[in-house]
């Protein structure tokens, strides 16, 4: 495990890397696009939609559930644009699936894909969008205690002791 905390930017490389490498066809895959840029079709722009907060899992990070969207563009003069753009929007929820980009999140959860009309600078193109979440960590771990259960707290606390076990029931 690194010393350094986890950042977005690691987890938005991994993303373009493994969508990069596993969506055939796909010339262009890039998290936070300057739409104005000239960029080859089809392509992918990946963005976080939103973040709510997760469960504390004490370890003094801050736990978040992040909305990820990425928008599959397809030039609209290519035969059967509207079919390969559905095609990789399926492709893309297959990868989904217990998908970790090989960083430090739990594996993602798909919600939905459809056509979207949402983004008016896209208007002309067919787009469809992905939606998935992942559950992940942010900040750096602060665990303030021992990892040694001989070594007593400085705030005054106590070891604990086993007085029950199993082997001791009738």
């Amino acid at each position: 495990m690194s010393d350094e905390p986890f950042t977005l930017d690691e987890l938005y490389q991994a993303i373009e890397q493994q969508l990069s490498s596993h969506l055939p066809g796909v010339k262009a895959v890039t998290a936070w696009p300057n739409i104005k840029d000239r960029i080859a079709l089809p392509a992918v722009f990946i963005e976080m939609a939103e973040m709510e907060p997760g469960a504390d899992i004490g370890t003094g990070q801050t736990s978040l559930i992040c909305r990820f969207e990425a928008r599959i563009i397809v030039d609209p003069i290519r035969a059967q644009h509207c079919e390969q753009a559905a095609h990789l929007a399926a492709q893309l929820a297959v990868l989904l699936r217990l998908q970790t980009w090989g960083v430090a999140v739990e594996p993602a959860e798909f919600v939905q894909a459809m056509q979207d009309w949402t983004k008016p600078e896209l208007d002309g193109y067919t787009v469809w969008v992905v939606e998935w979440t992942h559950k992940l960590y942010l900040g750096a771990e602060d665990w303030p205690w021992s990892d040694d259960p001989e070594v007593v707290p400085e705030s005054g606390g106590y070891p604990v002791e086993v007085v029950w076990a199993p082997e001791d029931s009738p």
